[in-house]
Order: structure tokens, then sequence, then C-alpha cells
């Protein structure tokens, strides 16, 4: 069966395959996101809004049996969050066909190199599971600082609409003209709901489980407990949008002293690979049993488990909760 595997031809033809159904997955989602497009512009522009907001929540489902299953598992719901978060809008179907043809392939690849069905699988596993998930949290957490770097200047603004007389609902509409995404985003989608008679605090707090984020509950907790206490909401504001700019500026200062111990880890994390790669160029025969036997197979696993392992405490040891 392994030698089966090997075989450049079915190497190849599976990775065809793995390929082929990537490509018809993620483009049978742009065709029904297009056609459905469609039709809501041809029901006019009453409709349009509502057309475009049933997109959206759509388009984070699949529809077909294998999509519908998806979506029933607690895993699916959590996949789902993680793509409103990261501002994205691929599909479960689509995302785990990507993980899965990458997965496949880069076992072929692995395969193709001589490399053991242990080695291949848990490489296929690494590199398909891994790297789709890297990505999704690098644009989170990109979305995130883009979000704070723009949300103090955001509440300014409601602040100067609520001193003009504007009310909240319209102070969130012009934020989400004259702020960019990714809080102009969530300001329309607040204000939309708003419009649509969602009231205004769930709306908030819906917004505020999409984004995940303290600061962001700090203002919805100042909103609603000033719409059901009272108070003067453009000075509560003014005082919280300094007090955010105060916890950024100390989240900087925090980055800046733990540099040193976050560089002290990139290097100690780097070590073992470069003196891999220096082991693989003086003496290739001395690594050769930890790629063709299973024991070295099961060791060179275990070590890449324990420099994970390290790698997340080292982190944690220089991320501070303010």
């Amino acid at each position: 069966m392994l030698e089966l595997l090997q075989s450049p031809i079915v190497m190849l033809v599976i990775a065809a395959l793995a390929g082929g159904g990537v490509y018809w997955s993620g483009r049978g989602a742009r065709e029904r996101k297009a056609a459905r497009w469609a039709r809501a512009k041809r029901r006019g522009p009453r409709l349009q809004q509502s057309g475009q907001a049933n997109l959206r929540k759509r388009d984070l489902n699949a529809e077909t049996r294998f999509g519908a299953a998806l979506t029933n598992i607690s895993m699916g719901a959590l996949l789902r969050r993680r793509f409103e978060m990261a501002g994205m809008t691929i599909t479960l179907q689509a995302y785990v066909m990507r993980v899965a043809g990458l997965a496949v392939l880069t076992m072929m690849l692995l395969l193709m190199f001589g490399q053991s069905f242990i080695m291949a699988l848990l490489g296929g596993l690494i590199i398909g599971v891994g790297l789709p998930n890297f990505y999704v949290s690098r644009r989170i957490k990109k979305r995130k600082l883009a979000f704070l770097k723009l949300f103090p200047e955001a509440i300014e603004l409601i602040v100067r609409g609520l001193r003009a007389g504007l009310p909240v609902a319209e102070s969130f509409i012009v934020v989400s003209r004259e702020i960019p995404d990714p809080v102009g985003g969530a300001f329309l989608t607040i204000s939309q709901q708003a419009g649509f008679g969602v009231p205004l605090e769930k709306a908030l707090s819906d917004t505020a489980k999409v984004l995940d984020m303290t600061e962001f509950n700090f203002f919805v907790t100042t909103i609603i407990l000033q719409r059901e206490t009272g108070g003067n909401l453009g000075e509560i504001l003014s005082n919280l949008s300094q007090v955010l700019r105060d916890r950024q500026m100390m989240k900087l200062k925090i980055g800046a002293l733990s540099s040193e111990a976050r560089a002290s880890g990139y290097i100690v994390g780097a070590l073992p690979f470069f003196v891999f790669g220096a082991l693989s160029v003086i003496s290739p025969e001395y690594l050769k049993p930890l790629f063709e036997d299973y024991r070295g197979n099961i060791s060179l696993a275990i070590a890449g488990g324990m420099m994970l392992f390290g790698g997340f405490v080292m982190k944690r040891m220089t991320q501070f909760e303010i």
C-alpha cells in the first residue's frame, strides 16, 4: 500500500483531484454569491440592503449537506466566529476543502521526496491545519490592532456629535461614514440593525460578541448603563476615550519593556532549527534515522511538540493583560 501511494502517477492524480476540489469549491461559492447579488439587485433598491445583509449572513454557511453538517457542530460555530472576527466571508465548506487539499498536497510532496508515511501524515496535518489557522489568527490580530488604533477617534467623533445635539444612533451613522474599516464597518452594522428595528442595546451586544475586545465591551457597557440610569453621555465617552488612549500607551510601553525577553525567546526557539540545518549539510547520514525509522519519527514528533509547548509558555510569559 505504501509503495502504491509513493507511485508518482498516483501522487499526481491525487494532487490534481485535491487541487481541483479546492478550486471548484471556491469557484462555486463565488458563483453562488454573484448570482444572489444579481437577484438582490433585480428586486429593486428598496430590498437591496436587506438582500445584502441576508447575503452576508448566508455567506458564512454552505448550501450543501456537507456545509449544513459543518454548521451543526461546535467547531463549525467556532470557525464561523473566527471568520467574523477576521472580517472574512469564506464559507465553512470552502475553508474545510482548502484545509484538506493543502494537507493532501503536503503529504504527496513529502512522499515524493522519499519521506515515510508517518512523517508525510504528520507534515500534512501540521501544514494543512496549522497554516490556515495561523493565517486566520494573523488576520484577527491585525484587525484588532487596526480597530484599537481608530476606536478612540470614533468615540471622540461620537462625543462631538452628542455635543452638537445629534442622537446616539445618528452619531453612529456619522462614524460609519467618516471612520474607515474595521471601526466604520462595525458601526455601520450597528446602524443597519437599529434601522431594521433591533434595539440598540442588542445591536451593541451582538457586535461586542463578534469583536470580542475589552475596549469595545467598555464602550457597550457605558452606553447601556447611561441609557438605563442617565447622565452626561458626552462627558462619560470623553473620559472613556482618554482611558483607551492610556491603555494603548501602556500596551506599547509593555511591548517595549518585554522586547528583550521576546528576542531571547526567538533566538532560543531558532537554535534547534539552525543546528538541524547545519547537521543536514555537514553530516546528512547522522539525521537519517529521524526520517527513515519509526522510532526517529516518534522522537521528532515529541521534540516538535515540546518545542511548541515551550514556545507557547515563553510567549505567555511576555504577555500582560491590562
